[in-house]
């Protein structure tokens, strides 16, 4: 509810594309949750009547910097080259034996 309260609050000012990040908006509102659950005391925190906190919502979406909680686009995938190699060496068996010989008589 509070991603679609930000992407509302600054339609205007945005691209149609632009999107908020569900994680941006979660580190943001818990960065500040703590210290304010310390500071203010419990009988500070009215419940909010259901009519109200839609206005409340984007009146508190209002406040965040769009640049700070948008989505990250990811690029394409960069396709990785397939170096070739001869099928008679790519299927070759060696058995660890022979590898561990071979590996003691290089060291010193």
């Amino acid at each position: 509810m509070l991603k679609r309260s930000v992407e509302q609050a600054h339609r205007q000012n945005l691209p149609d594309d632009w999107e908020a990040s569900i994680f941006h908006l979660a580190v943001q509102v818990r960065s500040g949750y703590e210290g304010m659950q310390i500071a203010l005391p419990e009988y500070l925190c009215i419940p909010i009547p259901a009519a109200g906190l839609t206005q409340y919502l984007l009146a508190l979406a209002r406040n965040i910097q769009p640049k700070a909680v948008a989505k990250s686009k990811r690029g394409p995938k960069v396709p990785k080259s397939k170096e070739w190699l001869e099928g008679k060496a790519a299927n070759a068996h060696v058995s660890t034996d022979r590898v561990l010989k071979a590996a003691k008589a290089k060291r010193p």
